[in-house]
């Protein structure tokens, strides 16, 4: 039985573990800054700032990856605000890693997404991100292993 890094197993199901660091940096940052807008007697402006602090936090719990081997299926949630959908692994078109640069060389962010391809129209899911190539790569190979993407070219 594999144990993986990016997965934690449920029954026959493979759910991604959402990465609770950078949300929680973010939201942490975006109170702070209600509480000044706040001090400083902008109410208004304190207010939107513990609103989406607020919606981050609950898009964190909402969003779901969940890989079903079994069925052969991928069920994606990306907020609260869209629905899931579920894609068969035959509809996986193919990965694309995404780098955020500062300064034309320092990478600050690092994205996964996968692409489906359903009755002609391309759907794209952000799966994770992380601060290197590294640990996307194995998100990727991790990913690939469950739907095992590589036995199929042997």
């Amino acid at each position: 039985m594999n144990t993986y890094q990016f997965y934690k197993k449920e029954g026959n199901l493979l759910i991604f573990k959402n990465q609770p660091i950078f949300v929680a940096v973010l939201a942490i940052l975006t109170f702070i800054a209600a509480g000044f807008s706040y001090k400083y007697k902008i109410p208004l402006l304190a207010l939107f700032l513990v609103a989406f602090g607020g919606l981050m936090i609950a898009n964190f719990f909402a969003k779901k990856f969940v890989i079903d081997p079994q069925q052969q299926t991928i069920t994606c949630k990306p907020s609260v605000f869209v629905g899931a959908k579920t894609y068969s692994f035959q509809d996986f078109t193919h990965f694309e890693v995404l780098a955020m640069k500062y300064l034309g060389f320092i990478t600050t962010n690092v994205f996964l997404n996968i692409y489906f391809e359903v009755n002609g129209k391309e759907h794209k899911f952000m799966v994770g991100q992380a601060l290197t190539h590294k640990s996307i790569q194995k998100m990727v190979n991790e990913t690939e292993d469950i739907m095992r993407l590589n036995e199929n070219k042997r």
